[in-house]
């Protein structure tokens, strides 16, 4: 590793620290627009993801696309910063005057199973905020995370997380673990709206072109014998709606073999669903249809966006 990724990798911790101590203690009204402000100076400094933004954007909404919608989405990611870290360290009652609950029946459907539930979100409003339903409901749930190499940065991380009341998984065990969870009745929680693997060949409908999509949540939703149950926290003024969805039986979509297909699909058109009528709250800076690499080359050779997407589904579905 190059000079400049290691000194960068350096001033990860101590940059961090200083951004959580000082968002975490100075009034939340400032908080909030200083952080905006922020995404505002990213959007002006960031050429690449503004561009990946807005041509994601402009492909997936088509007539629905507003120029303005790209510097929101990166200003929202000031309210994902600061409520990640002020959520943590608020007490139970001012987190519920600051949530509202929607859809609580589909919750309690879920539950009346007694099988293992499958909590399901995107990135799509602040999803860091779902990890806090412990404190909010009569519901426990483990997630899987990374961990992170500097040991300091994972003590900060992790002092965030243990906040919340959710359980977190060590990533190690993977799929065989969130199984062995969902089968004890357990229930577990799954982003699962990122870029899959095009050798996977699992591509689902997504704003009408083929996103490469990872099987894993499909996978061990099935072979968990696992409750769908979607849910998304979507901010509007300082409030976050906490909304659940109908729940789906896992087991509804098919065997392990052939239901990973159409449950993949149905998972990534609820998030479409959700994108659609809250299009600048969604983490379009992430390359979902192609990778990193090739978003800098249809960038900068001018390519058409929709024809290469599709063009590389096809070619990916031929390969043996």
């Amino acid at each position: 590793m190059g000079s400049i990724p290691d000194f960068l990798l350096k001033l990860q911790y101590p940059a961090a620290k200083v951004l959580v101590d000082f968002f975490r203690l100075i009034p939340y009204r400032i908080a909030i627009p200083l952080a905006r402000s922020l995404g505002l100076i990213a959007w002006l400094a960031d050429p690449f993801h503004r561009k990946v933004a807005r041509m994601q954007m402009r492909n997936a909404l088509g007539p629905a696309y507003r120029p303005e919608l790209v510097r929101n989405v990166f200003m929202n990611h000031g309210d994902i910063m600061v409520d990640a870290v002020r959520y943590a360290y608020m007490d139970d009652a001012e987190i519920r005057s600051r949530i509202i609950i929607e859809g609580k029946e589909h919750l309690d459907k879920a539950l009346a199973t007694r099988k293992g539930i499958m909590i399901i979100t995107g990135h799509i409003g602040n999803w860091e905020i779902l990890s806090h339903l412990p404190r909010l409901l009569d519901i426990q749930f483990c997630v899987m995370a990374d961990v992170r190499k500097d040991p300091r940065l994972e003590s900060l991380v992790d002092n965030i997380r243990v906040r919340s009341g959710a359980t977190i998984l060590p990533p190690k065990g993977k799929a065989l673990m969130l199984i062995r969870e969902l089968k004890r009745g357990n229930t577990i929680g799954m982003i699962m709206d990122q870029r899959g693997k095009r050798s996977d060949k699992l591509f689902c409908d997504f704003f009408g072109m083929p996103a490469p999509t990872n099987p894993a949540p499909a996978f061990i939703a099935i072979k968990g014998d696992a409750v769908i149950l979607p849910v998304a926290a979507i901010k509007k003024d300082s409030r976050y709606t906490v909304r659940f969805f109908e729940p789906r039986h896992a087991a509804s979509f098919g065997d392990a073999k052939e239901g990973i297909a159409p449950l993949a699909q149905y998972m990534q058109s609820w998030v479409e669903s959700l994108v659609r009528l809250n299009p600048d709250q969604w983490f379009w800076l992430h390359c979902r249809w192609a990778r990193r690499s090739e978003m800098r080359r249809i960038i900068r050779k001018g390519m058409d966006f929709r024809s290469f997407v599709f063009s590389e589904a096809d070619k990916s579905m031929k390969t043996p």
